[in-house]
């Protein structure tokens, strides 16, 4: 109210609020009125569509059930049928696949029905959905618990596979519903051992073939010692299974496991699942589990550019020849039926050639070759030495302590008396440096050799330490060679039919049996020459045994001999010189049984004057 009436004026002054809200609301709404069985349903004006809710009831329009959304006219008669439950929880236990799983066919009804408000808002449609609402009421239908679940499970004699949490899954079903409660252990089938193979194919062979396998050159496969040929991946054994009545389900597959067999050169490791090489060499499967390692390399045919070069840890034999050009390396033994033309053979543990050898290079027991020239250069080198530091040490004392320094002297005694002692210090730090590797070559015979040609060349003797340190230098090389000593392995030894041209060296001993004609020899044990030795020289640091030496239509023949080795020759020709130790002996007329040695410190020469010279 703004005003009330006056005297004068008779009438109200109010100001009017209109809700359009709610008026269009109520203009709006619909009626649903609840006869005891249905819902009657009133649309309110404007109200276009309904959307029955399928699962809360069923809705009739005129009398016909319907499904889906539909028109509503002005005058139809709608009805609602909500859903009632009384309420039940049932089950149906059923055992499938003979005894493989048990299922339970759930039947799950909650007590109540389904309720619509009095009144409807909507617009111009009315979904059933948004004003249905569930009412709970007492259960009237029947209700199975857990202990009648667990009764059934015993009738059924069910006693393996029970799920856990049965109760609250068949709980969870809204409806019909199926629910896992027992399922059997299934067997597990057998997993085989398997075979995991690193050499190849296997070489099927008889039992006499085991000891004859031949390999190619070109196609040789070679491991290191400890090298992994094969593995076995292990299998397991089935395991049967149990259904849930409790019944054994057998494995269907049979496990099948395997062995390794092994033969030469090989060892299973701690676990006993791989087969290990014991050496390196070419790898042999002779079967699907049988392995070895072969030593030995055997070629039946020519060395050429066909197969290529050898090289080989073990043993290599080679029924054929080995022609220009080729080298054949062995770890342990060499042995060519046929000839070798200027080729390279190195063995480390001895070598054998059927035929000839013609030019090239052969090295047999590198190590023992190396320790040997090593030894007999540092032993130069220190004899020398010693000589020139005492021939100094005379002179120094000789002119007295107020002449020159003691370098000045050492300077002039180098260039006068032992002009190749530089030169040789030279050639041994070189022939260390280069087998630096062998364990004899220690870093400090390396500092010692160093030392030694640093004070013996060029200015070097001028320096004022000079004297004391290479007195140093002497002392350490007199008491490396009296540490070391070698000894030529028996059984390493090189032996030839004929030998023409070649460079050999040989840690062991030489047998030649038929001639050797212009060739570089040096032996550090026996050499025997059945036949003719002409020309060339011959190093040996043990016995000499020739047939026949030298020839006076030829160049001359050289051969050096150790201080306590002997030199016994059939027939030597003239034009032949023997070195023992530092003594020369020159040959100038054909002799019959010649023995040269060394006796109580000094050379010795048995001879008998040939009257004619056999040709």
């Amino acid at each position: 109210m703004i005003e009330k009436p006056s005297f004068f004026f008779r009438q109200w002054k109010v100001r009017l609020i209109w809700n359009e809200q709610t008026q269009a609301s109520k203009l709006n709404s619909s009626q649903a009125i609840w006869d005891g069985t249905k819902y009657v349903i009133v649309p309110g004006e404007g109200v276009k569509t309904l959307i029955p809710s399928l699962h809360a009831g069923e809705v009739y329009s005129n009398g016909v059930i319907q499904y889906n959304p539909f028109k509503i006219s002005v005058g139809d008669l709608l009805e609602f049928y909500p859903l009632v439950q009384a309420g039940q929880l049932i089950w149906e236990l059923e055992v499938r696949f003979n005894g493989l799983s048990v299922v339970a066919n759930v039947t799950h009804e909650l007590p109540g029905h389904y309720i619509l408000a009095n009144e409807i808002m909507t617009s111009e449609e009315i979904e059933l959905n948004q004003f249905a609402t569930w009412e709970s009421l007492p259960a009237q239908g029947e209700i199975w618990d857990e202990a009648k679940l667990n009764a059934d499970l015993e009738q059924l004699k069910i006693v393996h596979g029970l799920h856990q949490g049965i109760w609250g899954k068949i709980m969870e079903v809204k409806g019909v519903g199926e629910v896992i409660i027992a399922e059997a252990t299934l067997p597990v089938p057998a997993e085989n051992a398997l075979l995991e193979d690193f050499v190849g194919q296997p070489q099927i062979l008889s039992r006499a073939e085991e000891e004859k396998v031949d390999f190619f050159a070109s196609k040789v496969k070679l491991v290191e010692e400890g090298a992994i040929l094969a593995r076995k991946v292990p299998g397991r054994p089935g395991i049967p299974g149990i259904d849930v009545l409790g019944k054994v389900l057998p494995v269907t597959s049979t496990f099948k496991d395997f062995q390794f067999r092994l033969k030469k050169n090989v060892y299973l490791s701690e676990d006993e699942l791989e087969v290990v090489a014991a050496c390196a060499g070419q790898p042999v499967r002779l079967d699907d589990k049988t392995y070895l390692v072969e030593h030995v390399y055997v070629l039946n045919k020519d060395v050429d550019l066909a197969t290529g070069s050898i090289e080989f840890p073990g043993d290599v034999f080679v029924n054929g020849n080995v022609q220009d050009g080729l080298r054949v390396f062995a770890g342990g033994k060499i042995e060519i039926r046929g000839s070798v033309s200027h080729a390279e053979l190195r063995a480390e543990k001895g070598a054998k050639i059927h035929q000839n050898l013609l030019g090239g290079k052969i090295l047999i027991g590198e190590k023992y070759v190396v320790r040997s020239e090593l030894l007999r250069l540092i032993a130069e080198l220190q004899e020398q030495l010693c000589f020139c530091l005492r021939n100094t040490a005379e002179l120094v004392k000789s002119q007295g302590p107020n002449a020159h320094k003691p370098g000045q002297y050492l300077k002039l005694v180098l260039e006068k008396q032992f002009t190749e002692l530089p030169k040789l210090s030279n050639r041994v730090e070189k022939f260390i440096i280069e087998h630096k590797d062998d364990e004899l070559i220690t870093e400090g015979l390396i500092v010692s050799i160093r030392t030694a040609k640093r004070f013996l060349t060029g200015l070097g003797p001028l320096e004022l330490q000079s004297l004391p340190f290479l007195q140093r230098v002497n002392q350490a090389l007199e008491q490396f060679i009296a540490n070391l000593t070698l000894e030529v392995p028996e059984k390493l030894s090189f032996v030839v039919s004929y030998v023409q041209g070649a460079t050999i060296e040989c840690g062991g001993s030489l047998e030649c049996q038929k001639g050797a004609y212009n060739s570089d020899i040096r032996v550090d044990g026996n050499v025997t020459i059945e036949g003719v030795c002409r020309g060339g020289k011959i190093f040996a640091g043990g016995m000499v045994r020739i047939r026949e030496l030298g020839g006076s239509e030829v160049s001359s023949t050289f051969i050096q001999i150790s201080p306590d080795s002997r030199l016994e020759v059939d027939y030597c020709h003239p034009n032949v010189i023997i070195a023992v130790g530092k003594e020369i002996i020159r040959i100038e007329e054909a002799y019959r049984k010649l023995e040269v040695y060394r006796e109580k410190g000094r050379v010795q020469v048995e001879k008998i004057r040939a009257s004619s010279i056999i040709n």
